[in-house]
């Protein structure tokens, strides 16, 4: 080799001839931002967007079972014949309900209250989970599904009803 301990790159790695350096950008005008003008007096308070005898109520989540039960949700509930604790809500309060026509699943579905929002998710049930608004608009829930409930919605558990309220 002629140069002793260097690398000699191969032919044609190494251009032979040096390319003009690239041309500037061309340049561009600054942004204009809009003049503010101050505000002498303060802006006159939002009209509600429903009015206050439409507003919805904000006390505590209730259901009324088609067995006779009725309680205040405070956490999230198992329905079901024989309802079994779920790995994702171990804290679950288990609420068996009195189907005579079993179309209730042993674990059907859970309701969920999280924050001010109430929810319903099916476990896979053999019959179901129907939600019926206020309005009689029907959501027939895919297993494993979770739909967010509204004061006055019915839900169905295969063909037992949940009647969905706020105190």
């Amino acid at each position: 080799m002629e140069h002793e301990g260097f690398i000699v790159p191969p032919p044609g790695l190494i251009p032979d001839t040096v390319e003009a350096p690239p041309r500037p950008a061309p340049a561009v005008a600054p942004a204009a931002f809009p003049a503010f003008t101050p505000v002498t007096a303060p802006a006159p308070a939002p009209q509600p967007v429903v009015p206050e005898q439409q507003a919805v109520p904000h006390g505590p989540w209730m259901l009324s079972l088609d067995d006779g039960q009725r309680f205040q949700v405070g956490g999230s509930l198992v329905l079901g014949r024989d309802p079994a604790p779920v790995p994702v809500r171990p804290h679950a309060v288990l609420v068996p309900v009195v189907d005579a026509a079993k179309s209730v699943s042993k674990t059907h579905a859970i309701i969920d209250l999280e924050g001010a929002e109430l929810s319903i998710t099916d476990l896979h049930s053999t019959n179901g989970v129907l939600v019926t608004d206020a309005h009689g608009v029907e959501h027939d829930l895919a297993p494993g599904e979770r739909v967010v409930l509204s004061p006055g919605d019915r839900v169905e558990l295969g063909t037992f009803a949940v009647r969905i309220e706020r105190a």
